[in-house]
């Protein structure tokens, strides 16, 4: 694996723990730190925050190991696509702060070099 994209899943992984503990927030009573709507329901922050600290711990776990799975890199960049659409759209509809949007860049950037990554693999094959 080249070592760009090592770093590259070990700062996404980061990335990831960081959102979930912003998503779990609200579950210990700290609701104005996270930047979240205040009618956010504990049920879907749980499991979104579960869910984002399951692909970060993914994510570093194939920074690791001896050859990525291209399959779970694709899930991961259409899923950081989607997210990043989501926060971009409830940005303009003002339920979410500016931060958002910013961490929805974020994602895009991850998306996209996992997406030259990819192409890049497919390529040597």
């Amino acid at each position: 694996m080249e070592t760009w994209f090592r770093y590259l899943l070990i700062s996404t992984a980061i990335f990831n723990l960081l959102g979930s503990v912003i998503f779990a927030l609200p579950l210990f009573g700290q609701q104005k730190l996270s930047g979240l709507p205040q009618n956010a329901h504990p049920l879907y922050l749980g499991t979104i925050s579960s869910w984002i600290f399951l692909f970060g711990v993914a994510y570093l776990w194939l920074a690791f190991a001896a050859k990525p799975e291209p399959l779970f890199i694709a899930v991961a960049a259409a899923a950081k696509i989607a997210i990043a659409i989501i926060f971009f759209v409830f940005w303009t509809l003002g339920e979410l702060g500016f931060t958002f949007v910013l961490s929805g860049c974020i994602d895009l950037f991850y998306a996209i070099a996992f997406i030259y990554w990819l192409l890049q693999t497919s390529q040597k094959t």
